[in-house]
């Protein structure tokens, strides 16, 4: 594949949908694979005993929060710094973005190691009183930290790659990984070591090394290499829009991550039953939104090359492709949630009492599913603009000042329950949707151009030729 070529500055709505597509498909296939990575820990460490399986689920959730997010959340900077800089043919200033995010990343992995290490404990015990649940959770933290590095790697060189419309090198190295997990854990926790618990951290965070370690190689031996950038001191200068971006980007994650614990926590209360319904809810919801969410990805990739292209009438054009696309896959999510809702259900659960809640239920999920689909893809296009800052601030008032509020209310003092949570989950993305939506549509693409070369511009090692260029596109826009 030739990273060099620039997409088409002249694009048409179905050109752009049929991308998308393309482009989605090895990102929906890595999602899910790796998804499955921590699905294999629960299965393994599941047989051991329920309270082995609810560390596992404490841990995770103590993870996603403390740190996971943090990371997902600084690495969006790339969607939009990495995508501009390869859609302006400015190869070297995408390695160097790459390699300034992965520097920061490792510089907030050092705090989150320590908590993961040494305060978790504290922290864990403030949440459940079970002494060897918390133990056990302790210690299985303990060994993910370990990794941490690794997925660092593994997530920025993603996104490196991404950038460049290397969609499916992660996708290779997934294929080899997911097996690869499932066989170790299964060895470690069952078999001849008979390491029982903690073999399952130990599978994770020797995946991690390994999917970081391939998608180097590739990237050294196959394709990507020609935005290396090297090592130099321009790595320790402009940061600024950088920390920028991630600290917007790590405020939408963590804002929607931590309101989907507040939600299982508050499920807890209603009794197993509730709880139990809400996993196979959440779960159903999770898996179906790797579509969306890959269709994000290529959005917000695209949306980003032709800013960096200076090419407004074809940024536009992709943004309206990726809308039709979020609509068409919503619908179709929704679509197979009721039409096929008794046999999802019984594939992850045969008690009687869940199905029939996950029944009662299903509806408002099937309604969460179209509006989370035009919201995970408007806000791949919010990234590709640079804008994560709105991003965050729709997730943030629709959460934690409406939505949050009233499930509260409707679970609580009206006696809804679950239902009630969950209309409030819907409130709250169909909020987001909207306010995302319709700042998308009233974007001001000609100042999102401007300011995307003004961040070029400020990078001293850019070529003569791609600041003739940057400057000749500033003079076209001002001229508009």
């Amino acid at each position: 594949m030739d990273t060099g070529s620039l997409p088409e500055l002249e694009t048409t709505v179905g050109n752009e949908v049929q991308t998308l597509a393309k482009y989605s498909v090895p990102l929906v296939i890595t999602f899910l694979l790796q998804y499955s990575l921590n699905v294999a820990s629960v299965f393994s460490v599941g047989r051991i005993g329920s309270s082995e399986l609810a560390a596992v689920s404490l841990a995770g959730m103590t993870a996603n929060i403390t740190g996971y997010c943090l990371f997902q959340g600084t690495s969006t900077s790339l969607d939009t710094l990495c995508a501009q800089s390869f859609g302006r043919r400015d190869y070297r200033s995408v390695g160097l973005h790459f390699m300034r995010c992965t520097i920061f990343l490792l510089l907030i992995d050092v705090p989150v190691t320590l908590i993961w290490t040494l305060a978790s404990r504290p922290i864990l015990t403030f949440i459940v009183d079970d002494v060897r649940l918390v133990n056990l959770a302790v210690s299985y933290l303990r060994v993910l930290s370990i990794g941490l590095p690794a997925f660092i790697l593994f997530e920025t060189l993603k996104r490196f790659l991404q950038a460049q419309n290397i969609f499916h090198a992660s996708t290779y190295v997934i294929l080899v990984a997911a097996p690869f997990n499932a066989f170790l854990n299964y060895y470690l926790v069952w078999g001849a070591p008979k390491l029982g618990f903690i073999g399952a951290p130990i599978a994770i965070v020797s995946t991690n090394y390994l999917m970081a370690i391939l998608l180097l190689l590739y990237t050294v031996f196959v394709d990507g290499y020609r935005c290396w950038c090297g090592f130099s001191t321009d790595l320790l200068r402009h940061w600024s829009k950088m920390v920028y971006l991630s600290v917007n980007g790590c405020v939408g994650v963590i804002s929607e991550w931590l309101a989907f614990e507040v939600a299982t926590l508050s499920a807890a209360r209603f009794g197993t039953v509730s709880l139990a319904s809400q996993s196979v809810i959440a779960t159903i919801c999770v898996l179906l939104y790797q579509v969306p969410f890959a269709v994000s990805i290529a959005a917000s990739t695209r949306v980003a090359n032709y800013i960096g292209a200076a090419s407004t009438k074809s940024s536009i054009t992709a943004s309206n492709g990726s809308i039709i696309v979020s609509l068409i896959i919503g619908v179709m999510n929704a679509l197979i949630l009721t039409f096929f809702k008794d046999n999802i259900i019984v594939l992850f659960t045969d008690d009687v009492q869940v199905i029939e809640l996950s029944e009662k239920i299903i509806p408002l999920a099937a309604i969460y599913q179209i509006s989370d689909c035009v919201a995970a893809v408007t806000g791949g296009v919010l990234r590709g603009q640079g804008r994560q800052k709105m991003a965050a601030l729709c997730t943030l008032v629709s959460y934690y000042l409406i939505s949050l509020p009233i499930g509260f209310w409707l679970a609580f003092w009206m006696g809804m329950e679950l239902f009630g949570l969950w209309a409030g989950l819907c409130i709250a993305i169909i909020i987001i949707s909207l306010l995302q939506l319709a700042s998308v549509l009233q974007s001001d693409w000609e100042h999102i151009i401007h300011e995307s070369m003004d961040d070029a511009l400020e990078e001293s090692h850019c070529s003569n030729e791609i600041r003739s260029v940057i400057s000749t596109g500033i003079d076209h826009i001002a001229s508009i």
